[in-house]
């Protein structure tokens, strides 16, 4: 059974249509031009905790695709989505923009693939996620002294040799 048509509570009348003439939808009453009922500008309730949730699974996705394009090993994808959960976490990464914490997913690869001795360049990472080589150094700075991690320096003669072979 349909339900009955809705009522106008300004005149009593049913000569009710809907007018999208604006932003969001209203139903208005035809005869006396009162607002009977409003739509809501967005067909979906996102709340703040959710919309965190979907930061954090973007970054993490984030921290994966830069492990898959630079052919790193599981090993070293694993230990860089466990620092970047680490560094997320922290109180000086939570509240930041999302690309700043795209940048954080690369220091996070930067600082593993140092630690492992895979020869990768800042200005590599920095392209990657397509940030000033600047921006990605004061990550990574902050987020080695946060993490409490130490970062070996890379040497020249490895990273030109990875470049030679290709």
């Amino acid at each position: 059974m349909a339900a009955p048509p809705p009522r106008c509570p300004g005149c009593g009348s049913s000569n009710i249509v809907q007018d999208d003439l604006y932003a969001q939808a209203q139903m208005v009453c035809v005869d006396c031009g009162a607002v009977v009922s409003e739509g809501s500008l967005a067909d979906e309730h996102i709340f703040f905790r959710e919309k965190k949730t979907e930061n954090k699974r973007f970054s993490l996705q984030r921290v994966k695709a830069i492990c898959q394009t630079l052919r790193v090993h599981a090993g070293l994808e694993s230990l860089s989505v466990s620092h970047f959960k680490q560094a997320y976490q922290h109180q000086s990464f939570i509240n930041v923009t999302l690309p700043k914490k795209e940048i954080l997913a690369g220091c996070c690869v930067l600082v593993c693939c140092r630690q492992l001795n895979w020869p990768v360049t800042m200005g590599t990472i920095s392209y990657l996620v397509g940030a000033e080589v600047d921006e990605v150094g004061a990550v990574y700075q902050e987020m080695i002294r946060i993490l409490n991690v130490t970062s070996p320096t890379v040497c020249v003669t490895d990273v030109m040799a990875s470049h030679c072979q290709e």
